[in-house]
């Protein structure tokens, strides 16, 4: 695994987060320790990973996605890929792949199903082939599960105007290099004056999980390593 440990691409992770409107709860978004990340969230994400089928570095979400219920559930993901700067995009979520997406625009992915309290990887990554960034809306998806008189499962899924509340949704941005970065001007002096873990409590270095850098120009930033 390659790590982007520069000051200036963990600056480069600048979080905003919505005003949280309530949602459906069916399904969630989950940090890798289980921790729910708010709809509404704005995350950037800069981990250089190596995909262990072709060798290639992406750039993952280190997102999951949980069932709330306390049973099986039909779930699917709809994604606005509003940016992409160069190389191509992949998601394998729920079961199926869809890979070498290489335009901006909107799809989704086709239904599946997730068991009582599962929690499961969204599979969603960013293959960069230069520096730049990737920002990508996703939006959870509820599906009905339909079985036939055979056992064949099948999805229909649920309109939102039809359902009480919206799904979740987040948006990640991926970067990799400095030149990506937006949120800090070119020139100024910045430095960090604090780096806090999910639980607020105040570490030496970013961890792997979520972090809090704060930095002497005012800004906040989270990032998720």
């Amino acid at each position: 695994m390659k790590t982007i440990k520069s000051l200036l691409l963990i600056a480069a992770a600048m979080f905003t987060t919505a005003s949280y409107a309530q949602v459906d709860q069916t399904f969630s978004f989950v940090d890798k320790d289980g921790k729910e990340v708010k709809s509404g969230t704005v995350m950037t994400v800069n981990t250089i990973e190596e995909d262990p089928i072709s060798g290639e570095d992406m750039i993952p979400t280190g997102l999951y996605v949980k069932n709330n219920t306390k049973e099986k559930q039909g779930v699917g993901a709809f994604f606005n890929i509003k940016k992409m700067d160069n190389g191509s995009f992949q998601i394998c979520f729920p079961q199926l792949c869809m890979s070498g997406i290489n335009v901006c625009g909107m799809d989704r992915t086709k239904g599946g199903s997730m068991n009582a309290g599962q929690v499961k990887s969204l599979s969603a990554e960013w293959f960069p082939k230069a520096d730049g960034v990737c920002e990508v809306e996703f939006k959870l998806e509820l599906y009905n599960i339909n079985t036939n008189k055979f056992g064949v499962e099948s999805y229909e899924r649920v309109e939102e105007e039809d359902m009480e509340y919206p799904m979740p949704s987040v948006t990640v941005n991926f970067v990799k290099g400095a030149t990506a970065i937006n949120g800090i001007k070119d020139g100024e002096n910045v430095e960090v004056t604090g780096i806090y873990d999910a639980t607020g409590k105040q570490i030496q270095t970013t961890q792997k999980g979520l972090n809090i850098v704060k930095f002497s120009n005012g800004k906040t930033v989270k990032i998720v390593k």
